[in-house]
């Protein structure tokens, strides 16, 4: 393959990860992590060198830190309880399938809602539940694609 061919390749993987911050079933950081990783071992580790991936892999640690504090601070800021999390969760899945895009801002919300109520059976609480667990959740994708829009310029400033 030429060397443009094997640079679009790992632009349009990245734009992939890049999407994956949003869609919960592609491993967004980690693939970017990965581009750079596989592109690093293509080019024989001259100019995305050892220091450079680990210093990316940092990057991608953080961004799973991020993605664990992130809904957790946010629903335990909010009052909520582990059901009101997981309740989270499971809506996140439920809403990208049901209702995509809309449904991964709705299902969250309503999972949440749903997953405290369950548990608390108080309607105040799980709205409150449901509000904090989707801040959190949103404010971690912000950071995570801050995160990854670092990744993505540092590898094109490295190899154009």
């Amino acid at each position: 393959m030429t060397e443009s061919l094997v640079l679009v390749l790992a632009v349009l993987f990245m734009l992939a990860g890049l999407l994956g911050i949003f869609i919960p079933m592609i491993p967004g950081i980690p693939l970017i992590l990965g581009v750079i990783v596989a592109y690093g071992w293509y080019e024989g580790f001259e100019v995305i060198n050892v220091t450079y991936i680990a210093m990316m892999g940092g990057i991608t640690l953080l961004s799973v830190l991020v993605d664990y504090l992130s809904t957790t601070l946010g629903a335990k800021y909010s009052g909520s309880s582990r059901a009101g999390v997981w309740g989270a969760f499971i809506g996140t899945f439920a809403g990208l399938f049901i209702l995509p895009p809309l449904g991964l801002l709705i299902g969250p919300w309503i999972g949440a809602m749903l997953g405290e109520y369950l548990s608390a059976n108080d309607l105040n609480k799980a709205v409150k539940a449901g509000f904090g667990t989707v801040v959190g959740l949103f404010s971690g994708m912000f950071f995570n694609l801050l995160l990854g829009l670092i990744m993505v310029v540092t590898f094109l400033m490295r190899v154009i």
